[in-house]
């Protein structure tokens, strides 16, 4: 999984505890059963087993950025996405993921574009972008992970 960068509020996804902002990481573990669907997951919950099994079943989140652009202008943002794109290109390369799933609309097509260069358009999984999972986009997210999961499976 490709996402845009950690957060700015602290929640990064491989923390060993939530902070109660944890949203991709919540929504990640609902779409793949390994959190209830109904249950909030609130701060301070253990995320060590939950990521253990995230990792065995053979996923992986690198983040376009390497430091938080959640609170930059737009413009500011689509720059720094670009600037990180070759230091993202080296880390797919030394991971070389089976799949990919390219996460957040606003970085769906430079990361795409990059990963084409690379050679890696085919290991891709979605052919649009899958919306980052919070104002109102978890379900769609939690289905579109689930449906690219079936297709890696498909394609193995």
């Amino acid at each position: 999984m490709i996402a845009e960068s950690p957060p700015s509020s602290g929640g990064f996804f491989y923390f060993p505890t939530t902070i109660g902002k944890d949203h991709l990481f919540r929504e990640t573990m609902k779409a793949l059963d390994l959190w209830p669907k109904s249950e909030p997951m609130r701060r301070g919950v253990d995320k060590r087993s939950m990521l253990r099994r995230f990792q065995s079943m053979g996923f992986y989140l690198l983040d376009t950025c390497d430091f938080p652009v959640d609170r930059l202008s737009p413009v500011e943002r689509r720059d720094a996405v670009f600037r990180q794109m070759d230091r993202l290109i080296r880390d797919v390369i030394e991971t070389h993921p089976r799949h990919i799933l390219v996460v957040k609309s606003t970085i769906f097509n430079p990361v795409l574009n990059a990963l084409k260069e690379a050679g890696f358009r085919s290991r891709v999984l979605n052919s649009g972008p899958v919306p980052f999972p919070s104002h109102g986009n978890q379900r769609t997210y939690r289905s579109q992970l689930r449906r690219a999961l079936l297709k890696s499976r498909s394609s193995s």
